[in-house]
């Protein structure tokens, strides 16, 4: 008899367990407060999207505007200017922070356009299956078969380099995941006795998926959005780094670096600031993308 205990207690345990008066996305929630990592790049991010607000409503962070000239040219870091100046006498760190707001934009309206786009053909395909389905998914076949990198190319250069043309690239080539994602979640869910309770009850096609479907979905397309914003990033920083990013006078920390790269032995501070800041933030998105992870999975929910 005492060999069954154990039998008994991993079947109770292995159970998600919904604390009473606490919904999961609560219960989420103070899970990922618990995490010191997460937490603290939930902050960074925070405090970068403030920057980029604040940046959007013009309010002056530092003494000087980001394209304001001064006698201090190729300048490093001192107490005047924290991050120096560039060829023309421009604060960097003026200059970073502007930057900030088109960065910062460029990722979360692409992560928007991936997941407007991606939940509504993965909940078609996914909803309807068998030949709607696969017909849909062998257009996300081919959509991965495209090049990213080509397909950026052209459509920002067809955009004349407008942040409008930049946005439009980067989320045509970052919904396949999403949808996938969306796709096998619903097929997942179908099977559920409340999505056959509601169908029972004569909801719509529409109601039952934006009713019941997508609202128990979101947890992984949730987690899967945070590792777009940094993709998206890091493609921008990319297309600015060969040339073909945004056009002056906008900036963005990719067109910074990319302008540092040109004086990398003798002024290293005018690459190191934009990346750095690059880096801090695809890392902080990629780690909070793990914490939120773990925090929705329903396994761990009551730990």
């Amino acid at each position: 008899m005492p060999l069954l205990e154990p039998l008994k207690d991993s079947t109770v345990t292995s159970r998600p367990v919904r604390e009473e008066g606490r919904s999961l996305w609560t219960q989420a929630w103070a899970k990922l407060r618990r995490m010191p990592t997460a937490w603290t790049c939930f902050w960074i991010i925070a405090a970068l999207l403030l920057v980029s607000a604040l940046s959007w409503l013009n309010v002056p962070l530092t003494p000087y505007s980001f394209d304001q000239t001064s006698g201090a040219i190729l300048q490093g870091p001192s107490a005047t200017h924290l991050m120096g100046t560039d060829e023309l006498g421009r604060d960097l760190l003026s200059r970073i922070i502007y930057g900030t707001r088109l960065s910062i934009l460029i990722g979360v309206v692409t992560a928007g356009i991936a997941f407007v786009i991606g939940t509504i053909y993965g909940s078609i395909a996914g909803y309807y299956g068998g030949k709607v389905d696969a017909l849909m998914m062998r257009g996300v076949d081919v959509a991965y078969a495209l090049p990213d990198l080509l397909i950026m190319i052209l459509i920002g250069v067809l955009a004349g380099r407008e942040t409008w043309g930049i946005l439009v690239a980067l989320g045509l080539v970052s919904w396949m995941g999403t949808s996938r994602l969306v796709r096998a979640q619903l097929l997942q869910l179908q099977s559920e006795e409340f999505i056959d309770a509601a169908r029972a009850a004569g909801q719509s096609t529409f109601n039952v998926i934006t009713r019941h479907l997508l609202p128990n979905a979101m947890g992984p397309v949730i987690v899967a959005l945070t590792f777009t914003v940094p993709q998206a990033i890091l493609s921008e920083s990319t297309l600015s780094f060969i040339g073909l990013g945004l056009s002056p006078p906008a900036c963005s920390w990719g067109t910074l670096a990319s302008d540092g790269w040109r004086s990398l032995r003798t002024n290293p501070h005018l690459i190191f600031f934009p990346s750095l800041f690059i880096f801090v933030t695809v890392l902080s998105f990629n780690l909070l993308g793990d914490g939120l992870r773990d925090a929705l999975d329903p396994r761990t929910r009551q730990h």
